[in-house]
């Protein structure tokens, strides 16, 4: 199996329009029309009253770092190492795990930094990922 090309993860009824908006490089994050809580990752019901009605809406990708690690065994054969990962808290009220990329020596940003969203690519396909916010 080691030979074998990694495929993209697979796309649900609930991930769909997270990933057809990365694709258009838009962050966009579920939203609880009942409650209004922002969460992340997408599931069936909000985390917070249990509502099944909600809705993505977009999100600014401007947050701060919560925590940061440099990753040196990667979780499988297609992941190049070392590489940056962060939980950022995202200025709508919501979290996200993702690459850090970017930065002075690339290395991992300082708690508390602030970071906004950007794109790379990896095996053809646009992901999320962040940088330091220099404005």
């Amino acid at each position: 199996m080691s030979g074998d090309k990694p495929t993209a993860a697979p796309v649900s009824a609930l991930t769909g329009e997270f990933w057809a908006a990365v694709q258009r490089r838009e962050l966009v994050r579920p939203v609880c029309n009942a409650c209004g809580r922002s969460f992340f990752t997408p599931q069936v019901a909000c985390p917070r009253c249990q509502s099944e009605d909600w809705a993505y809406q977009p999100s600014t990708g401007l947050g701060t770092v919560y925590s940061a690690t440099v990753v040196h065994r990667p979780p499988g054969p297609e992941f190049a190492v070392p590489f940056r990962l962060g939980i950022v808290d995202l200025a709508e009220g919501w979290t996200m795990l993702a690459n850090l990329v970017g930065g002075p020596d690339n290395r991992c940003p300082p708690i508390g930094t602030r970071v906004r969203i950007t794109w790379i690519e990896r095996d053809s396909r646009i992901l999320p990922a962040f940088t330091e916010d220099g404005s």
